[in-house]
């Protein structure tokens, strides 16, 4: 969930920091005091385009940081993603956006780094917006595809196709490449020979390179080595005072010492490591100076080894290491090439065979998809009822994909459709609703959805664009409903909505030294009461209209209660 988002610097926010809690969030306030700043503010942390006209005037640079608790699926999503930006997950996701005022903006994860489209990608993972912005997932071209395979629970299915399609892929890639093989194998072949006879005979080891290069400068260097090596053992062990002698000498001075003082025996045991460190130095380095000798035949060995690897790396345009691997390859395509037809008669066999696979497997996900999209266009359609959509239609339009054989995620394209009037033909979603009434559809989807929505934060604006009364009542019935599995912050101006808060915030403007401002304030008890009787009335309000607002409030369930 969003625990804590900071602001400073954005539109008419001088400096603010706001504490959300589980649960239902709400953000009140009069018409223009700058409630949408708080959703805009989550918008760039999400990731969307950022403009220095948000930049508040005077202020170099809009600031907005976001600290996020994730669990669960989305803690797992967020943590695989973040492990390929190289961050570690660690209590919370903290995202931090500026944007400075000539339009430049920066963005990091957990004071990493990143990327605007790569925060896109982790905002999809953090939060969901709906209402007038851009953020909003039902508008993208998969949602249609996404939201029918949430509902129908069909995610298992389609990563089986997935892995089908995988498989013809991988055997059409093998096939294509068997057959432009063979089709150039007849005036590839002596080279191909020459190449693996060469290869053979080098009798080349993985890591054999480096460990020439190690023993050629050994060789051409012995001379000076013997040397560097001989005066190391001397200032040990066999000068006029070697180190040896002149640590026992001091060990033996400090143990006398120590029947006079015992607090020095604490440096007996560091002087006893010393002398056998520098022993065991002393024993290594005569061994290596006695195996040290020069030797020009084994260099001449050694190089002329080296210019073998280096001539066939050149001549094959591969490191030595990877003539190796080239070698597997040229087995696999002369053996290919003594029998042609029968490899490409096995090849394009498995072609055929993960074909069908992929094409039975696609055929059953397109059946459950249909299934899935006649019960549950259905059931949202009554869904929408009551949220003040009396005579809407929402439907999945399951059909058939044109053009490529298999998309990555099925056989067919799947389309959200709505009309809201009865006897007009439901058309695509995002070029029909409004606002306000993409919120209310949004809102009727992740209602059927609760436990299984893949977004931990949903932050509703324009959810109660146009209704009031009963439909507002059922609105934030839903939204509550819906709390009980999600994080909601939701932008209201309804009395109703707002009594069901677990958490309620109020935006006001003010004038200060001249400069216009917005405060951000979390209320409690008789300020709830107050903002709530403004709601109701304006700035006249009563005590009737008090009343009306202690009710509401006393009407409120404690806690959010899952379906």
């Amino acid at each position: 969930m969003l625990e804590r988002l900071s602001i400073s610097g954005l539109a008419l926010v001088d400096r603010a920091q706001v504490e959300f809690g589980p649960g239902l969030n709400v953000v009140t306030g009069e018409t223009g005091a700058g409630k949408s700043l708080l959703v805009q503010s989550v918008n760039l942390l999400v990731g969307e385009k950022a403009d220095g006209s948000q930049v508040r005037e005077g202020a170099k640079a809009a600031v907005v940081e976001g600290e996020f608790r994730l669990e669960g699926g989305p803690a797992r999503r967020a943590a695989e993603l973040l492990a390929e930006w190289g961050i570690e997950l660690e209590e919370s996701v903290i995202v931090r956006r500026e944007v400075q005022a000539e339009g430049r903006s920066r963005a990091s994860v957990n004071q990493s780094p990143v990327s605007q489209a790569s925060l896109k990608k982790l905002g999809e993972i953090l939060a969901d917006l709906h209402g007038q912005h851009e953020h909003q997932s039902l508008l993208r071209p998969d949602a249609g595809l996404e939201v029918l395979d949430g509902l129908g629970a069909l995610e298992g299915e389609r990563t089986r196709y997935q892995e089908a399609l995988a498989a013809w892929r991988g055997a059409v890639s093998d096939l294509e490449r068997l057959e432009q093989s063979l089709a150039t194998h007849a005036e590839r072949r002596e080279q191909m020979l020459e190449a693996a006879r060469e290869i053979d005979a080098a009798r080349i080891v993985e890591g054999e390179e480096e460990q020439l290069r190690l023993e050629a400068g050994r060789l051409a260097h012995a001379d000076r080595l013997r040397e560097l090596v001989g005066e190391a053992l001397e200032r040990l062990s066999e000068g006029d005072r070697p180190a040896l002698e002149t640590i026992t000498g001091a060990a033996h001075a400090i143990d006398q010492a120590a029947t006079l003082d015992p607090s020095l025996a604490e440096t007996l045991p560091l002087l006893e490591e010393a002398r056998i460190a520098a022993g065991e130095a002393a024993r290594a380095l005569a061994d290596y100076a006695a195996r040290l000798e020069s030797d020009p035949q084994a260099l001449e060995a050694v190089e002329a080894r080296r210019e073998l690897l280096a001539r066939l790396a050149r001549k094959y345009r591969r490191e030595p290491r990877e003539l190796i691997r080239w070698r597997e390859e040229l087995r696999r395509d002369l053996s290919a090439g003594e029998d042609a037809e029968g490899a490409l008669a096995k090849a394009r066999a498995e072609v055929t065979h993960t074909e069908e696979a992929c094409r039975k497997v696609g055929g059953k996900l397109t059946r459950l998809r249909r299934k899935a999209a006649e019960d549950w266009s259905d059931r949202l359609t009554r869904e929408l009822k009551p949220l003040g959509f009396r005579h809407a239609r929402l439907e999945f339009a399951v059909e058939e994909a044109e053009g490529e054989r298999f998309l990555q995620d099925g056989l067919d394209r799947v389309e959200i459709r709505f009309t809201a009037n009865p006897g007009e033909p439901a058309r695509p979603l995002h070029r029909v609703v409004s606002g306000g009434e993409l919120s209310r559809i949004m809102l009727a989807l992740k209602t059927a959805l609760e436990t299984q929505d893949r977004v931990d934060v949903l932050v509703f604006d324009e959810v109660d664009s146009g209704i009031g009364g009963a439909v507002a009542q059922t609105v934030g019935q839903r939204l509550r409903r819906l709390a009980g599995h999600r994080q909601i912050v939701c932008v209201t101006h309804l009395p109703m909505i707002a009594a069901l808060a677990t958490h309620h915030l109020r935006v006001t403007k003010h004038v200060a030294g001249g400069r216009t401002l917005v405060r951000i304030e979390p209320l409690e008890s008789e300020a709830r009461v107050d903002e709530l009787a403004r709601m109701l009335a304006g700035e006249r309000a009563t005590s009737t209209t008090r009343r009306q607002a202690r009710e509401l409030l006393d009407a409120a369930p404690l806690e959010p209660s899952p379906r």
